[in-house]
């Protein structure tokens, strides 16, 4: 049988389809489009005080209202997508959505808009859910499941921290640690970024264990990063220094040349250092010397829930 799930995060909307048989996902149509749903997540954070406390607590700050601009970008998108889910046999469409619009103070008139223009009944989920279906998503791959794991995705709005051995969840949390929140609140200022991120984890991290666990990155920051080193994405390791000299090259770029870079799409090339900077110092913080990169996240995840 086929089924769809559309993923509206705060950068991009993206559909998957597949068949699901006898718990295997076997894809048939994975797509993404750059809406930058989330745009002007920081401009409502008086200050670095703000983001420590919300971090510590794992609470999302309220973020300004949703744009209009972004908001008809986003039902174009979901519009689309769901006509092409169902244009090749997948009538069974779940559309969800995290950080932008669960922080977002308009967020219903969002909701009814795709409901109007596309008929859908988006499903907000929690930044609890999120990490939980990311989890389940990692721990279909057969190389992990069962293993001891420490999965951290970075989404455009929000960045989650899940400890476990699937389908078992020792710890979660999810921060609002997103490459296009980051972007907006340091824009070309790193070492304050760097600085804020490393004082943030050792916190909220200080009760995760790498030790014996495989760390696993999901999110478009680290499939974008895995692409950029060496042309792959599922199941490619990259080493803490890698990740750190390819920081060091991409910040040297001005933006247009950043969007010349084979493997970075150009409606990234303005958040990819924030987004990999989220990885980075969790490396450091965790002492974990290598980050492997995984394709399956919450729309996986989100298709063996339903």
């Amino acid at each position: 049988m086929q089924r769809a799930v559309i993923d509206i995060g705060s950068n991009t909307v993206k559909l998957f389809v597949a068949d699901i048989e006898d718990g295997r996902i076997i894809p048939i149509v994975e797509k993404d489009r750059t809406t930058r749903l989330g745009e002007g997540l920081a401009a409502r954070d008086s200050g670095p005080s703000d983001w420590k406390r919300a971090a510590a607590d794992a609470e999302i700050p309220v973020a300004p209202k949703l744009s209009s601009a972004a908001i008809a970008r986003t039902i174009q998108a979901i519009d689309d997508f769901l006509k092409e889910a169902r244009s090749i046999g997948a009538h069974d469409v779940l559309a969800l959505t995290t950080s932008a619009v669960r922080d977002a103070e308009n967020r219903d008139a969002f909701l009814e808009g795709v409901r109007s223009r596309c008929g859908l009944n988006v499903q907000v989920i929690t930044g609890e859910r999120e990490a939980e279906l990311i989890f389940r998503g990692v721990s279909s791959d057969p190389e992990w499941s069962g293993r001891p794991i420490l999965v951290v995705d970075v989404g455009g709005g929000s960045t989650e921290f899940i400890q476990g051995a699937g389908p078992r969840i020792e710890q979660l949390r999810s921060l609002p640690l997103g490459a296009v929140r980051l972007t907006e609140k340091f824009r070309d200022n790193y070492t304050a970024l760097t600085e804020f991120l490393s004082e943030t984890l050792r916190d909220s991290l200080k009760n995760y264990e790498i030790h014996g666990r495989r760390l696993i990155g999901t999110g478009g920051s680290g499939t974008t990063a895995a692409r950029i080193v060496c042309g792959l994405a599922d199941h490619t390791t990259l080493s803490q220094d890698a990740f750190r000299k390819l920081l060091e090259r991409l910040r040297a770029m001005s933006l247009p040349e950043r969007k010349k870079v084979p493997g970075l799409s150009p409606e990234r090339a303005d958040i990819i250092v924030a987004g990999g900077a989220v990885f980075l110092v969790a490396m450091e913080v965790l002492g974990a010397q290598q980050l492997t990169i995984s394709i399956r996240n919450l729309r996986y995840g989100a298709l063996l829930a339903t």
